[in-house]
């Protein structure tokens, strides 16, 4: 029989209720991030859908291969990602060029290099090589929105000196994407 004191008894239930709190939190704070992140890629199909209303572009949010495992119940069910994620969207400009990019959103005050994955970033570098208009697109809290070329966004570190953009470097090296006298974000500015 093991024997301790009350005090490291109660040490030890403190660790373990921290270490549950902390991964709760964390729990919490993911599921709010990817909320906030659903919400701002909704705002960009609400402005692509404008787009096309207008014969602008065409631009299609970019469906992420699954392959379902097993049907729960109600419309549920648990699946597996078959390859890495594509950028979130791609399209065509009135004229004919490509465009293709993916949407960010960030409470913080700067956006990191690594919140675009490695294979996202190849993929808008091979676009642009082609000729493509390929960016991503910076959504922060205060609802402002940048317009960030895959070309600025891999060499952030040389161009910004560390690996990740704050918004105020976006808004003083003009990134911001332009709003209409109604208040649209025009994140392609041709409205």
């Amino acid at each position: 029989m093991m024997h301790m004191s009350i005090e490291e008894y109660q040490k030890i239930i403190l660790k373990q209720t921290n270490f549950q709190g902390k991964k709760l939190n964390r729990q919490l704070q993911g599921k709010i991030n990817r909320e906030l992140g659903q919400n701002f890629e909704q705002q960009v199909e609400t402005i692509a859908e404008m787009y096309r209303l207008q014969k602008l572009a065409i631009i299609e949010k970019t469906p992420e291969p699954m392959k379902i495992l097993k049907h729960i119940e109600n419309g549920r069910f648990e699946a597996v990602f078959l390859k890495s994620a594509q950028p979130d969207f791609k399209g065509i400009l009135k004229g004919g060029r490509t465009i293709v990019f993916d949407a960010k959103f960030t409470e913080s005050d700067k956006i990191a290099y690594q919140a675009l994955s490695e294979h996202q970033r190849e993929v808008l570098v091979q676009y642009d090589e082609l000729g493509a208009m390929a960016f991503v697109l910076v959504g922060f809290s205060n609802g402002k929105i940048y317009k960030v070329d895959i070309k600025t966004w891999v060499n952030m570190k040389e161009i910004f000196g560390h690996k990740h953009i704050k918004q105020t470097e976006l808004e003083e090296n003009h990134f911001r994407a332009p709003q209409t006298q109604n208040g649209i974000i025009d994140f392609l500015g041709i409205f």
